[in-house]
């Protein structure tokens, strides 16, 4: 859970100070016989909402202090009413502190739980590289759990002799399972990438691998690209969302593979392997591959989120601002934020000169 963000002039003028003070005064304004006393109680409460255990104990203090000096002069101190209300802020003051002092220890945990899914993230998904011959890279990953970093999305870019290779995929199900799985792809396609002669080379060492971690009852969708000096993109698709080509001269496709095929983990079935596709890129044209947190985005009326009507947002000559712009947008349509995590690799071409 995110812990709340309060302005930083909550942290420095205490609430629960100038409450006591507006209650002090009332009572004064309004006289004994309205009853204000009980209401200094309120104040340490308040301040164990947004301070240290030191700010609660010190709003007490000066709560009680004026709670005292208040039915004194109201002729109350020594009264049931005066007892009772000095005894409640006391009472309130040390729940008070002990909620404070439960709130910011979980405040130091989950600091420290997204430090640790931060640095588990830039080992799982290292920054791609953004200009590599003969293509520019930009990525983006969205976790749609709050606070979250890391989810079963993932990518990579790995030059590859003249050319470059990439991956992205989406490992069925959450938490850290999903997580593990998507290590183990990412891993295999790292270690494969350089060397393999061609994608159904790299596309079987990744499989080898998921089936050797002996991962039960989890698949992987994913999409493989090769970009060749020339131009030629060779994708192949394992049940995957098909990229989005973005022509230079404004036109636009759905690079859909020539065959069905099943994700990774369901060799079982024993289903042809997909065939690779080519899709001839001309200077300046660019490739989305996205997951199914983008594709299936939906709004308050169910319906998916239309990319290939949204084109024009990855024209421009920040691709990095391409995706920012594409975040914004998604967030716009589905209005509450995505409900799966959700990763972007957008690629564009650059010909030899």
């Amino acid at each position: 859970m995110r812990a709340p963000a309060f302005p930083a002039w909550i942290t420095v003028i205490c609430p629960g100070l100038v409450a006591a003070v507006a209650v002090a005064v009332l009572d004064l304004v309004f006289g004994a016989d309205v009853g204000l006393l009980p209401l200094f109680a309120v104040c340490p409460a308040l301040t164990a909402c947004c301070a240290p255990v030191r700010k609660v104990i010190t709003c007490g203090f000066v709560s009680l202090l004026l709670c005292a000096c208040v039915a004194g002069y109201g002729d109350l101190l020594y009264t049931r009413r005066g007892v009772v209300a000095l005894v409640s802020v006391a009472l309130v003051t040390a729940a008070s502190a002990v909620a404070a002092y439960a709130r910011v220890q979980h405040e130091r945990r989950a600091t420290r739980h997204r430090l640790i899914s931060e640095f588990v993230q830039s080992v799982i998904l290292a920054p791609v590289p953004q200009d590599t011959e003969p293509a520019r890279i930009a990525a983006s990953y969205l976790s749609a759990t709050e606070d979250a970093r890391i989810g079963g999305d993932f990518y990579e870019a790995v030059p590859a002799g003249d050319g470059v290779r990439v991956v992205i995929g989406d490992v069925q199900g959450k938490g850290l399972g999903a997580v593990r799985t998507a290590t183990i792809m990412l891993s295999a396609f790292r270690m494969s990438a350089h060397d393999s002669a061609d994608l159904d080379e790299v596309a079987a060492k990744m499989s080898g691998a998921l089936g050797r971690r002996g991962v039960d009852e989890q698949f992987v969708t994913a999409v493989l690209g090769e970009l060749a000096p020339s131009g030629r993109l060779t994708l192949l698709s394992f049940g995957h969302p098909p990229p989005l080509v973005v022509r230079a001269d404004g036109s636009h496709e759905l690079a859909h593979p020539p065959s069905p095929a099943l994700p990774f983990g369901l060799d079982w079935l024993e289903q042809d392997p997909p065939r690779p596709s080519d899709v001839e890129l001309a200077d300046g044209d660019r490739v989305l591959l996205y997951t199914d947190g983008l594709a299936e985005a939906r709004d308050a009326e169910d319906a998916f989120y239309p990319l290939v009507q949204r084109v024009s947002l990855l024209r421009g000559e920040s691709l990095d601002d391409c995706l920012v712009r594409l975040r914004g947008d998604v967030h716009a349509h589905t209005d509450s934020g995505v409900d799966d995590d959700s990763a972007l690799l957008l690629m564009e071409y650059r010909a030899p000169v």
